[in-house]
């Protein structure tokens, strides 16, 4: 169940990060640096809205001399301090949002996702999800990406595995039984199923901004209040990172929170570019996507019993 450098710092009145798999998604698990060109790559979902009746205009602050002019110096130590407070806020409603989710019993979501997995961006995926939190149990089924796999995991059963079906001509192939982090399991997956679901989401990215804090290695993170998706008002952060030495994977991170929930709703990551191609930062974001994470249609408390994570079911197609 976690960006591009800059100099030219300021401070903005709506300040902006996640996503994080799925298998989705404490503390981040360590991921290899990925290769893959530049390819074009259309969005996972319908554009992220904008709410412009309530938008304010960007209030720049200011520090400077007699002569009205800025000092660097104090204009660049104000935007650091921005920045870490804007990433402790973020911080805080994520933890925010995992204290609520603690406090559920179960909930049903659609999760939309694409992943780069051994340097391959993969197909978009959508993916039906079933969740309840104690014991932790899943069930996933995938309607495109790879239509038709069924995936059951229940905490403390089945030897700690998963039990994994696959649809199209593979459905005919008996279910399988797999470790949740062998080869096969993660073949197109970043996390582990045991991280599936929203909870996982946060955790991963808490682990991933509890090391930005520590080592200071992001350059800005801004929020706009404004932002609405999947029909619920959110506040997007946007995080960049200064340099891959400092945050090896990340180069920049988007983030939609819910303003009632406070769980990250929509999460888009990117990672360094690995050319030496001169883009704009449009084509950059397509052409180093490696994670998006999509979550619609929650529904809450549902009263899943012990018979949804049972792969006997009939509503379910296991071997």
């Amino acid at each position: 169940m976690s960006y591009v450098s800059g100099y030219a710092m300021r401070l903005v009145g709506c300040l902006a990060l996640g996503a994080g798999g799925l298998y989705v998604f404490g503390s981040i698990l360590p991921l290899p640096l990925t290769s893959h060109p530049i390819v074009a790559r259309k969005p996972l979902l319908p554009a992220i809205e904008q709410d412009l009746s309530s938008a304010a205009p960007a209030d720049v602050a200011q520090d400077g001399g007699g002569d009205g002019t800025a000092s660097p110096i104090l204009a660049e130590e104000s935007a650091e301090s921005s920045a870490t407070s804007t990433l402790r806020r973020k911080i805080e409603l994520l933890d925010r949002g995992l204290a609520w989710l603690q406090q559920l019993k179960d909930y049903t979501v659609t999760l939309q996702k694409q992943e780069v997995v051994n340097g391959v961006l993969l197909d978009e995926q959508t993916i039906s999800i079933k969740c309840r939190h104690n014991p932790f149990s899943v069930y996933l089924a995938w309607h495109s990406g790879f239509a038709g796999r069924e995936v059951i995991y229940v905490q403390g059963q089945n030897s700690g595995n998963m039990v994994v079906h696959e649809g199209g001509w593979k459905s005919r192939i008996p279910a399988l039984s797999l470790p949740t982090d062998g080869l096969l399991a993660m073949r197109d997956a970043r996390y582990p199923v045991t991280m599936a679901g929203l909870m996982g989401l946060i955790e991963i990215m808490r682990g991933v901004h509890a090391n930005d804090l520590a080592s200071a290695n992001y350059v800005s993170c801004e929020v706009d209040e404004h932002r609405q998706f999947d029909g619920r008002p959110c506040s997007m952060f946007t995080t960049r990172y200064q340099s891959r030495i400092g945050s090896p994977v990340y180069r920049k991170s988007i983030t939609l929170i819910d303003h009632e929930w406070s769980v990250p709703l929509h999460s888009r990551h990117f990672e360094w570019l690995n050319s030496g191609a001169v883009l704009d930062e449009e084509q950059l974001d397509e052409a180093t996507l490696i994670e998006c994470y999509s979550f619609t249609g929650l529904n809450i408390d549902c009263g899943l019993t012990d018979f949804d994570f049972d792969r006997t079911n009939p509503e379910y197609q296991f071997r």
